[in-house]
């Protein structure tokens, strides 16, 4: 937690002891703990917009990629089928 460990940690509550009384510290604990979880709640939610709007923008890249493929396909087939058209016609025309 922020790099803050044990002797520290009781120096500064020793310190917030001091100077808030204590009457106070308690108070100020309890608003320290709410503003901490509204943070992490806060973090979390960006998290999940963030990972929310990079699944759309895969599925999105999903979705021109397959575009791409099936418009490559009616293009081949369209080949194929002039091909075939000709070959049929070249087959009338000698037969």
């Amino acid at each position: 937690m922020f790099g803050i460990g044990l002797p520290e940690l009781v120096v500064i509550l020793a310190v917030a002891l001091i100077v808030l009384g204590p009457q106070r510290l308690p108070e100020v604990a309890r608003m320290l703990g709410r503003a901490y979880g509204q943070l992490r709640r806060a973090s979390e939610e960006f998290q999940n917009t963030i990972r929310q709007d990079l699944a759309a923008l895969e599925r999105e890249e999903d979705v021109n990629r397959n575009k791409a493929v099936a418009q490559d396909l009616r293009e081949r087939f369209a080949e194929v089928e002039d091909l075939q058209t000709a070959i049929i016609r070249e087959r009338e025309g000698h037969g």
